[in-house]
């Protein structure tokens, strides 16, 4: 079993994970800036692109890694990948090399989102697995409140920098983790075959859904919507928005095994619909309570659909099915804005209204899904196979 310092030290290495996936606004904003290219453009947008395309690689391939070749080494080689994006962004002298850096670091970012809710749920006591893979998140999470002003800090001049720090942490992390314990529960399967089951289907659908609303929230149709709402700054006000995202994250990790995950899972993703939908009817400040509610609750869904989600796959492929649940789910992610952007220029209600209900979609998807909390992880397991096998 993993110490809580072992837990923590963990932590580092995820908290850099969300480190990058922050920065990476204020990098392409900077950047333009130095090499003179309009910030709206597609090649400066490139590096986000091939961020998400390093996602949708990399939580695949890692899960292949760490099911074949142990959790550790998993665990290992994100860190490694991301040090090598973070020092090639650290030199890059244009957007080509920028897209090159950030497609390492999104493929080592989805690496490990495939590999830790894993690897901790494996080896942390039932009753508590569920803090323990909110907890190690929970740095992550809370990074939107430090990059921000990081970044401005530094400022166009040393944006760089912001890799520097990133390669910093992942050098660190994969040299502590390079002497942790390898997981007592893969080496007892690792002879046993794979397979790809319906509960891998059915949460890679799940996260599409939430992905889709999630990051429907982070597009530029929400300033849009602030604007028509009639506020002057909307990056402002935003801001007051979005740091419901980490509170919930932190109420989340806190509780994650005090309310069932079934339930926990279900409800973030509903109640963050309903709060959304909300927006049509609302203006000034009840408004910008009910933006905080809906960030919120996404952001308390994350710790609970990630333990529920890892819990429900069993030891062969918990890491394997992670990386293709969340990696193909964050396909919603790309489709989500496009979509929402769309659904906009027709009517903001339209927009508004396609973001809460897919949103809670996803939430009424999880309502089906089995107890979860207390239980050893081969009892739930081997209540999927039944469920699986009676269908």
């Amino acid at each position: 079993m993993l110490s809580r310092k072992q837990l923590a030290l963990l932590s580092v290495g995820t908290s850099l994970s969300f480190w990058d996936i922050f920065n990476v606004p204020y990098i392409i904003d900077y950047s333009a800036q130095q090499f003179h290219v309009p910030s709206s453009s597609p090649v400066a947008n490139l590096p986000l692109t091939t961020e998400m395309i390093g996602y949708f690689l990399g939580g695949a391939t890692n899960g292949l890694v760490s099911t074949y070749l142990g959790r550790k080494k998993g665990l290992v080689l994100t860190m490694l990948i991301i040090a090598i994006g973070s020092l090639i962004g650290l030199s890059s002298q244009d957007f080509l090399e920028l897209s090159i850096a950030e497609l390492l670091i999104g493929f080592g970012i989805e690496g490990e989102v495939a590999v830790i809710p894993s690897y901790v749920s494996e080896m942390t006591s039932a009753s508590f697995r569920g803090r323990a893979v909110g907890l190690v998140n929970l740095g992550g999470f809370l990074m939107t409140l430090v990059v921000g002003p990081v970044a401005i800090f530094l400022g166009s001049g040393y944006w760089r920098l912001l890799f520097l720090a990133g390669l910093s942490m992942a050098l660190f992390s994969a040299v502590f983790r390079v002497t942790l314990p390898e997981s007592e529960r893969w080496n007892k399967t690792r002879g046993e075959k794979v397979r790809i089951s319906k509960s891998i289907i059915y949460f890679t659908l799940v996260w599409f859904f939430s992905y889709f609303a999630g990051y429907s929230l982070f597009s530029g149709t929400i300033f849009s919507i602030i604007d028509g709402k009639g506020f002057v700054n909307s990056s402002l006000y935003f801001t007051y928005i979005l740091y419901g995202d980490p509170l919930g994250v932190t109420l989340s990790s806190i509780l994650n095994d005090r309310i069932e995950r079934k339930w926990s899972s279900s409800f973030s993703n509903v109640l963050s619909g309903v709060a959304i939908l909300s927006w049509a009817f609302l203006s000034g400040l009840p408004f910008l309570v009910a933006g905080f509610i809906s960030m919120f609750f996404q952001g308390f869904k994350f710790p609970t659909m990630y333990a529920y989600t890892s819990e429900n796959l069993n030891t062969r492929v918990r890491s394997l099915g992670m990386g293709i649940a969340d990696g193909i789910g964050h396909l919603g992610g790309a489709v989500g804005p496009l979509l929402v952007s769309l659904a906009y220029s027709t009517s903001p209600y339209y927009a508004i209204a396609l973001m809460g209900l897919v949103s809670m979609i996803s939430g009424f998807m999880l309502v089906k899904g089995r107890k979860v909390n207390g239980k050893e992880l081969e009892a739930i397991t081997e209540e999927v196979k039944e469920a699986e096998f009676d269908h």
